[in-house]
């Protein structure tokens, strides 16, 4: 049994807020991290959205990045490799020993959105007076048991989990819809038909898992 945590780390100062700031109806979404041995911390990123006019300028005028490729450009969707200005702070050290796993993380106008898979409450408690003690508001949205990863909920396939992360990193679940579900099946190579019922059935296994969890 762990513990996942989903909150909002507010701090206009964190990287890459002022470009979901600027990019405002774009979603942004972390993909990989790593800092090299050099210091530069590198970030994999993806944004979703309709309209990608004034990215390239964002991107150039943040203080936090040092260099921006596009890696790649499928539909509504544009992957990025970036080069951040400097090295995490010494401080960051801390968190190298704590248990956690975090399976997703968005940029917003006003901070990080994260959620973090813990092995337990204690470790939970540790992360979130780090982040204070980093001097960023931590504001906890939900708080709850599970037995598995977002990867291994129970009754749902490799292919319904990525039809349901992509049509919902696209915009197809916000309101006003960014995204048709035609633009989602390009997305992934597959038909319309298809990607419906994956969505559905993905839907409907998300909902049994989560009314059955147990909840802090």
């Amino acid at each position: 049994m762990s513990l996942t945590a989903e909150f909002q780390l507010l701090s206009k100062e964190l990287p890459l807020v002022d470009v979901a700031t600027a990019m405002s109806d774009l979603s942004f979404q972390l993909i990989d991290e790593q800092q090299t041995q050099s210091g530069p911390v590198i970030f994999i990123i993806r944004a979703t959205g309709r309209s990608f006019d004034g990215m390239s300028t964002a991107l150039k005028e943040s203080p936090d990045i040092r260099e921006h490729i596009l890696i790649s450009e499928v539909g509504p969707t544009r992957t990025y490799h970036l080069v951040l200005s400097g090295p995490y702070p010494a401080e960051m050290d801390e968190l190298s020993s704590q248990r956690m796993v975090i399976e997703r993380l968005t940029f917003t106008v006003q901070g990080w959105r994260i959620k973090i898979q813990f092995p337990n409450r204690d470790e939970f408690n540790e992360y979130r007076e780090f982040s204070r003690k980093m001097g960023l508001s931590f504001h906890l949205e939900r708080l709850y048991e599970s037995t598995s990863t977002d990867a291994g909920l129970i009754g749902l396939s490799d292919k319904q989990r990525e039809a349901l992360l992509t049509a919902y990193e696209e915009g197809y679940f916000k309101v006003p819809q960014q995204v048709s579900l035609d633009d989602v099946a390009t997305t992934l190579e597959i038909s319309r038909s298809a990607l419906a019922e994956r969505l559905r059935r993905a839907q409907s296994h998300l909902i049994e898992q989560f009314y059955y969890a147990d909840r802090y």
